[in-house]
């Protein structure tokens, strides 16, 4: 699926842009008698004033690892909470897309379990064929791309993003700009991914690219496994889980990651004198949307849905684009006039365009790196 945008995500084809309302006066009598735990959309659960009424009832949201830097989550708790008043209690003790699953396994029927899920759309097939996933769909969803929502309505497709290459100019004599320059001794002990490949989606889709770079494609991602088996084995690839602080020190000069986080590192550090240059590899492309899903047994379920219509309207969008990503809704918002276009100038330039895999073939490329990864890379 390719589009003539070549600074963004291919394959939307959308329609006009649906704002979200301003808040309602509150009211604990009318949020009690909206069942917003079994909405399926807005207009389901009595509409937004309603909704916004029940949510501000609950007065919490709880998520799991929406680190400030990602896709710009720091300024879009920020708002939420500053338009509703609604506190988010965001656990970043861990956030990986398993770590999320893992905890609403964990949490049923607790107070402190997750509302809202950020996850790739591998792990959220898997949770919501556990019956562990709401069914609900946003306003907007109008404007987005069938083939990026479940068909039914578990999750939505809400940013994404293309893996690149991050290098610390001054820590290398050269910065690599594809996989197989990768594969060579100036580089030993410099090279990171962000987290186990088997249980997030940025290694995930990492190890997806250098297997595109490596002869493989989306129905074979054991090239990429065996490519970053080799590059373990030589010393290249290092077992430390990379993020800005190990930028920032030193210890993993060069991190395999999506554009969007690569350079937000690059924006962080940049003041600590890192001079940190992001590359979408030349040989290996791999782009991906992320899924939000609402906790089936979500101790907030009006905070939830709220959350959802916010992130998905307009202004949460362009929220999400001033953090590097690709909103889903990008193509309406161009189509509006709504879109910021100071920030979408600063996405990176995407050389060619890019078919993203099936359901099937997601399927197959997880359940493989999940059966081989710990062994390939096994000191």
């Amino acid at each position: 699926m390719n589009t003539s945008h070549r600074r963004y995500l291919p394959a939307i084809l959308l329609v006009g842009a649906i704002g979200l309302s301003g808040c309602a006066s509150t009211s604990t009598d009318a949020a009690a008698d909206v069942g917003w735990a079994a909405a399926t959309s807005v207009e389901a659960g009595g509409g937004l004033d309603s909704l916004i009424t029940a949510a501000q009832a609950e007065g919490t949201l709880n998520v799991m690892g929406l680190y400030p830097d990602w896709a710009n989550y720091g300024v879009l708790v920020e708002e939420f909470t500053a338009t509703y008043g609604i506190e988010v209690d965001n656990d970043t003790s861990a956030g990986s897309s398993q770590d999320q699953i893992n905890a609403i396994k964990n949490r049923i029927g607790q107070s402190r379990s997750l509302d809202y899920l950020d996850t790739g759309v591998s792990f959220a097939n898997s949770a919501s064929a556990e019956g562990l996933l709401a069914e609900y769909r946003p306003a907007t969803v109008a404007d987005i791309d069938p083939a990026l929502t479940d068909t039914d309505g578990r999750w939505t497709n809400q940013y994404g993003g293309y893996v690149t290459i991050g290098c610390d100019a001054a820590a290398v004599a050269v910065c690599p700009s594809s996989f197989a320059e990768l594969d060579d001794p100036q580089y030993a002990g410099k090279v990171a991914l962000t987290g186990n490949p088997a249980q997030g989606e940025s290694g995930f889709n990492a190890v997806w690219a250098a297997a595109m770079a490596m002869g493989g494609s989306l129905d074979d991602i054991q090239p990429g496994i065996d490519f970053m088996a080799e590059l373990s084995a030589s010393g290249i690839l290092i077992p430390v889980e990379a993020n800005a602080g190990t930028l920032e020190t030193g210890e993993t000069p060069i991190i395999i990651n999506w554009d969007y986080l690569n350079l937000a590192a690059a924006d962080d550090t940049a003041a600590a004198g890192v001079d940190f240059k992001v590359a979408i590899p030349t040989d290996g492309t791999m782009a991906s949307y992320y899924a939000a899903s609402i906790n089936a047994d979500a101790p907030h379920p009006a905070a939830a849905r709220l959350w959802i219509e916010f992130m998905y309207s307009d202004e949460g969008q362009n929220i999400l684009l001033n953090g590097y990503t690709r909103p889903v809704r990008f193509d309406a918002l161009v189509e509006s006039g709504a879109l910021d276009t100071a920030a979408a100038d600063r996405l990176p330039t995407v050389a060619k365009g890019f078919e993203f895999p099936s359901e099937v073939q997601r399927s197959a490329a997880n359940l493989l790196l999940a059966e081989k990864w710990d062994a390939a890379v096994a000191s």
